[in-house]
């Protein structure tokens, strides 16, 4: 198999192992998060600060895994000489921040490309999960300061011109 070919499947099987790390860990978060709140509620209060943060350490350990997850194939593939730089050429590439000032060897390059994809697409599927969540449990219809749809238009009125007619 070519270089690029090779690169595709590889990442082809990363994002597949990634999108389902993320799913089944936003899945066990959000059962977390039931659980603590059906039978081990405390105070509105604490629980105010209490559940966020869980979410947020939850999230941050399920992208930890991810990340985890293609240091250990640039390492174990000796696409990086150490473990660090592996974990260093992962962070910059699913964070998007670029850093690549450690050397990459050839034919990893379409593979640490696609994983900043990924990981921009699993940090804002993370980012609408835990305001979508956040906002369901700590906010009702009556509780929310702004009435909903206070400035919603209707629709504009289409009106149908026949050729001819009136």
């Amino acid at each position: 198999m070519d270089g690029l070919a090779r690169e595709l499947l590889i990442s082809a099987g990363m994002v597949l192992f990634t999108v389902l790390t993320h799913l089944i860990g936003l899945n066990m978060l959000i059962q977390l998060t039931r659980i603590h709140v059906l039978q081990f509620a405390t105070s509105v209060r604490v629980d105010r600060v209490l559940v966020p943060l869980g979410m947020v350490l939850g999230i941050f350990v399920i992208h930890g895994v991810e990340i985890w997850a293609y240091a250990l194939l640039y390492w174990l593939s000796h696409a990086a000489d150490r473990l660090d730089d592996a974990l260093y050429l992962s962070l910059g590439a699913y964070t998007t921040t670029g850093w690549i000032d450690v050397h990459l060897r050839d034919g990893w390059r379409v593979v640490l490309s696609l994983e900043s994809i990924t990981g921009l697409l699993m940090v804002g599927w993370s980012t609408a999960f835990f305001f979508q969540n956040l906002s369901r449990i700590m906010v009702t219809d009556e509780s929310h300061p702004l009435p909903e749809g206070a400035i919603a238009t209707e629709a504009p009125r289409r009106t149908s011109r026949v050729p001819g007619g009136h």
